[in-house]
């Protein structure tokens, strides 16, 4: 049976593995991320050692959500990322958004990107996002054209994430 140490073998592999077992915003990952780092954390994760600032139980708790995976799986989900052309950002890139570093413990253990990245080293404040209903209107997604429209003549950026709905709709603004 591979471990998932096997799987990851640098700091970049090891957060994108990370983000594929751990829920995003889990603040105990997070302490242990910025404490370790992502190689250290997943050896701590498979072994038996003490796990810092946790007792005996929240320890197993834990380890839990590594055990759970599959590396096969793992291993083919981050070939195919690379296939597909999906880059990533961790912190301490060049283009790494710096405000996201605010989260402290919460902050994302990787940015999955596709295109363009330079932008988002920018200030917070250069950067508009248009979010609106799942089940939106023909309505909303009318005025929510039109200020994505007036947004993109001020030259101000648009981030979208795809979500449903208004937010999805930028795809075709």
């Amino acid at each position: 049976m591979t471990n998932l140490s096997d799987v990851v073998q640098d700091e970049r592999t090891a957060r994108m593995a990370l983000s594929m077992l751990v829920e995003p915003d889990d603040a105990v990952t997070g302490r242990l991320l910025g404490e370790l780092g992502a190689l250290e954390l997943f050896r701590l994760a498979e072994g038996e050692d003490a796990v810092p600032g946790l007792s005996t139980v929240d320890a197993r708790v834990w380890r839990a959500q590594f055990q759970r995976s599959d590396t096969r799986t793992l291993e083919q989900n981050l070939v195919g990322a690379e296939r597909a052309g999906i880059g990533t950002l961790i912190s301490g890139d060049k283009e790494w958004p710096s405000a996201l570093d605010d989260l402290g413990d919460r902050r994302p253990y990787v940015l999955w990107t596709r295109g363009t990245t330079s932008f988002l080293a920018r200030p917070l404040n250069d950067l508009v996002t248009i979010t609106g209903a799942r089940a939106s209107t023909s309505y909303g997604e009318h005025v929510a054209g039109q200020l994505a429209s007036d947004l993109a003549s001020a030259e101000r950026i648009i981030v979208v994430g795809g979500a449903y709905g208004i937010e999805g709709r930028g795809r075709s603004w």
